[in-house]
């Protein structure tokens, strides 16, 4: 069995990546870059535009041949510093920046529903919550905002239909383009495959399911082949027969107990509503995360604007286009240990799902 891209992805590059996925009618480009550190060089008012040029490494911004930018104007915004720094991308996903992202989530909300406005095609629900995530992570611990006018050549006309952000962060910049798609076309990504849309989508999974201070919840999805001819009046007979297994997790037998690391058929009633209650009670150790749900006793809407619960239907709904080959097709089998998915959120223990189709399989290893 092969495992998809077990390697942890930086929060900024799996937004980028999901970005192109959810809203192709959007380019979304991140870029880093160097500049001195705020107790070394204050900004009391923004740079020159060749500082800025320097520090936000323009001119190259988009890929393909007209994607280089060139800034002709610039304004500089303090960043507050937030109360709860750690969890302020997680508050902007919910529409709730923290004080030090409002501005930053301003800008890139008043520029998502301006060019939805203008075209036909609505923003949904999904797309703000990543879109809310991805001002709140690239506010945090910066110190200062500057929003920059760019031309597509050196002094060449401003560019009225494009968002350019920089953010310092200690000695580190990082610079945000978001464009209309069909202003600035997408080359083809190399690491457009769905073991890497895995990767980008458990890695942010991650980020909104913390344990501790250190620890968080990990996800490791393993694809494998099988040979056994499912067409048959009893298909978990048949794969329990024929499946050469996996040499850490095996099919429960009739003596084997509860508590032992196996795993148990699911049918599809089971299963379905197995994923439910993960959901769910994903969503709620999300919230449990932070103090701004404290005293709400609200029952949350799912997914609603739950980027946890996007992205955990992602993840489902990817791993069984994989396996079946066609989106939305339910799996042949199903086997599970600890589902739902509730203790190992708190970090105790382990789950595991094993997801069968007719030829392939997908083993989904969840650990605290």
């Amino acid at each position: 069995m092969t495992a998809a891209e077990p390697r942890h992805i930086d929060p900024l590059e799996a937004v980028e990546h999901l970005f192109a996925l959810w809203l192709p009618r959007r380019r979304l480009a991140l870029v880093g870059g160097e500049a001195p550190a705020s107790y070394e060089e204050e900004w009391d008012a923004a740079p020159s535009l060749a500082e800025v040029s320097d520090y936000g490494a323009f001119p190259s911004t988009f890929t393909g041949p007209d994607g280089q930018r060139h800034p002709v104007a610039v304004e500089r915004f303090d960043i507050e510093d937030p109360d709860e720094t750690s969890s302020g991308p997680l508050h902007a996903s919910w529409g709730l920046p923290d004080e030090g992202a409002e501005q930053a989530y301003a800008f890139v909300s008043e520029f998502l529903a301006e060019a939805t406005e203008s075209g036909p095609d609505s923003l949904d629900r999904r797309g703000r919550a990543l879109a809310g995530y991805l001002a709140g992570h690239l506010a945090a611990d910066g110190t200062d905002l500057l929003r920059i006018t760019v031309a597509a050549e050196p002094d060449g006309p401003a560019l009225d239909d494009e968002l350019h952000l920089l953010v310092r962060s200690h000695d580190r910049t990082t610079r945000l383009a978001l464009a209309d798609a069909k202003a600035t076309p997408a080359t083809p990504d190399a690491d457009d495959t769905p073991e890497y849309r895995i990767a980008c989508v458990t890695s942010l999974l991650s980020e909104f399911l913390q344990i501790n201070n250190t620890d968080a919840v990990t996800f490791e999805v393993t694809f494998g082949t099988h040979d056994v001819d499912l067409n048959v009046a009893d298909p978990d007979a048949a794969f329990r027969a024929g499946w050469a297994g996996d040499e850490d997790w095996l099919i429960a037998e009739e003596d084997d107990d509860e508590t032992d690391d196996v795993l148990w058929v699911l049918d599809a009633a089971t299963l379905k509503a197995a994923l439910t209650e993960s959901e769910r009670n994903m969503v709620a150790a999300a919230r449990a995360q932070t103090l701004v749900w404290e005293f709400d006793s609200t029952t949350p809407e799912i997914p609603g604007d739950e980027l946890v619960s996007w992205l955990a239907r992602d993840l489902v709904e990817t791993i069984l286009t994989e396996i079946t080959g066609a989106p939305g097709t339910p799996p042949t089998l199903a086997y599970a240990k600890n589902l739902p998915l509730e203790s190992v959120l708190s970090g105790e223990g382990d789950s595991c799902l094993l997801l069968v189709g007719a030829r392939r399989i997908a083993l989904i290893h969840i650990s605290g």
